[in-house]
């Protein structure tokens, strides 16, 4: 470690220590107030070693080494930034013999004024926002003026319409003075409209350019000058090396995960970038620091689109409403109201919770709650910029990835690839976007959700155009059966038409679906089903109770010089209701 120099500063000041009662003799405890111990100040030369980044602020240790005498010290950590949360002041003391002991830390912020005499283009800076400031209260004064007049014009065409109204039809109106009256009041309006069109947009220019100065007096140093310092109270007995480190939080910087999937065109292997994107604009720039990043806390479609469930029902018609509760505050139960008052108090409780989570929330990771840091390898410098973020390599990781085609065509035509491998590395995947290559080209966007080690990862690449799906309505028939309770009978016949020009072969997983029935009045059968569904564990268990049809199909490959490989799949579906039963929702 290197050692950083403290140096002397100002004359001594007097700090009084409270110490156990116990670790005193009884002529300690005599002793006059001028014989306390006096602290002498340094300040601590001690630049950014560590940063550790969470995604919503910043943990910053610097470390400086102690003084090597016997003595009170005050070690200030000057130039502190902006984006400091005075509350997160924490110091650690590392001595080897235990000589050197921590007795505090505070926070200080001074605000002087800053001399603007030597700066002429900062008191110009100055003196033009002032000028704009003042310009701006006259522009407010103004469209308040106009407002009040626009407000005299109504009361004035008020009190004109109601007294034509009492000599309408008299001898009494004179509809010459009546029309300039209208067109009077017509023009006078106009003109306010123009007078207030005129000042909005002068309000508007003159925010812009009190916006642009006050920016450009910031970059200039500001008004005000605010110098922010920790101080560091340590007590030693001895000579020994020792270092005092402070830590504390800064806002204004992160860090989000970010992905690129990269799979080869012969769908062999499939690559994970797991990178960081940092940004940090928290007022003093990291140069050369150890960098942790911590979890605590265009294009086609890469993707196709589900596939969702059809349900049928027998309609029943809901009853009448008479009296009771409509919706209404007046109407509304005595118990409902209990509990409408009684949540109020507990919003305002979870609230306070929420504030108290949320200064914690960056030390746990998103999905199980554990801390999961990534140490960077090397030393980085990032400077503190608010225009732009930078990219940080975390990994490569290479993975053993199954491809498999998977065809919705009840949605779509187009045949998607997909990609299924397990996350083989030690590292915790956070929920992030991701960029999908497939060989040198983008195919899309996609969301890598939390996948801790050993999960199941699955990217989708895109379509491919050598394979198609089609599906087709062959025929559809309708019928009466029974003698006594007639029933209607619905007959659906359907086909999958897939072809392939892909010169290997292909397994194809199809989905499509059959309308599923929440009445016993209602039966559907799935029939003539050529080929047979698939029978995975996990389709019979959650997919085929919603109705949905899957199959597994291997398509040869296309020989050369030849048509395209065709694979056909059908099937039948029979849906039998009582004729007098009216059924809600649509079979397909």
């Amino acid at each position: 470690m290197h050692r950083n120099s403290l140096t002397r500063m100002g004359s001594l000041t007097a700090i009084v220590f409270a110490f156990s009662l116990s670790t005193l003799s009884v002529s300690t405890i005599a002793a006059p107030l001028q014989d306390a111990p006096v602290a002498q100040l340094l300040v601590a030369a001690a630049p950014i070693g560590e940063v550790t980044l969470y995604q919503g602020r910043a943990m910053i240790s610097r470390t400086a080494d102690a003084p090597e005498a016997q003595g009170l010290f005050e070690l200030r950590f000057e130039g502190l930034p902006p984006s400091l949360e005075p509350d997160s002041l924490q110091a650690t003391v590392l001595a080897p013999n235990s000589d050197c002991r921590l007795l505090d830390v505070r926070y200080e912020q001074r605000v002087s004024t800053i001399d603007v005499t030597n700066n002429p283009e900062l008191k110009q800076a100055i003196a033009d926002l002032n000028a704009t400031k003042r310009e701006s209260e006259l522009l407010e004064m103004r469209a308040a003026l106009i407002t009040d007049q626009n407000a005299l014009l109504n009361s004035i065409a008020s009190k004109t319409a109601t007294e034509n109204a009492k000599d309408f039809g008299s001898k009494a109106l004179d509809p010459t003075a009546l029309a300039a009256q209208v067109s009077y009041l017509a023009s006078a309006r106009e003109a306010l409209i123009a007078q207030r069109t005129e000042v909005d947009a002068r309000r508007r220019d003159n925010a812009d350019r009190a916006n642009a100065l006050q920016a450009i007096v910031q970059a200039l140093g500001g008004r005000t000058k605010i110098e922010r310092t920790a101080v560091v109270a340590i007590g030693r007995s001895s000579n020994a090396p020792a270092t005092v480190t402070l830590r504390y939080l800064v806002r204004d910087a992160g860090w989000a995960p970010r992905y690129a999937v990269r799979a080869d065109m012969g769908l062999s292997a499939l690559l994970v970038e797991y990178n960081a994107e940092i940004r940090q604009s928290t007022g003093e720039d990291w140069k050369d620091v150890t960098l942790t990043l911590s979890t605590a806390q265009p294009t086609q479609k890469a993707q196709p689109m589900d596939v969702p469930s059809t349900y049928v029902d027998i309609f029943v018609p809901p009853p009448p409403i008479v009296g009771g509760y409509a919706g209404s505050v007046g109407s509304m139960p005595a118990e409902m109201s209990d509990a409408a008052m009684a949540a109020e108090p507990m919003s305002k409780a979870l609230e306070k919770n929420a504030a108290l989570e949320a200064f914690f929330s960056d030390a746990q990771a998103v999905s199980s709650g554990s801390v999961v840091n990534f140490p960077l390898p090397r030393a980085v410098s990032i400077p503190s910029d608010s225009q732009k973020s930078r990219s940080q390599r975390i990994a490569s990781i290479e993975t053993k990835p199954e491809f498999v085609y998977v065809a919705r065509p009840i949605v779509e035509p187009a045949v998607y690839i997909k990609a299924v491998t397990t996350n083989a590395s030690s590292y915790q995947f956070l929920a992030g976007p991701a960029t999908v290559f497939l060989g040198g080209d983008s195919v899309g966007k996609a969301t890598i959700p939390d996948l801790s080690p050993g999960a199941e990862m699955t990217f989708w690449l895109g379509t491919d155009p050598r394979i198609t799906a089609k599906r087709v309505l062959v025929k559809k028939n309708e019928s009466e059966r029974g003698m006594f309770g007639k029933s209607d009978v619905m007959q659906w016949d359907y086909r999958i038409d897939l072809a392939s020009t892909n010169s290997q072969p292909v397994i194809i997983e199809v989905l499509d679906r059959m309308p599923v029935s929440r009445n016993e009045q209602i039966q559907i059968k799935l029939q003539q089903v050529s080929p047979a569904l698939t029978t995975e564990v996990k389709y019979e268990k959650d997919e085929k109770p919603q109705g949905l049809l899957k199959w597994t199909v291997t398509i040869p490959a296309r020989k050369t010089d030849e048509k395209a490989v065709v694979k056909v799949i059908a099937w039948s579906v029979e849906l039998t209701k009582p004729t007098t039963a009216i059924m809600s929702g649509n079979p397909e």
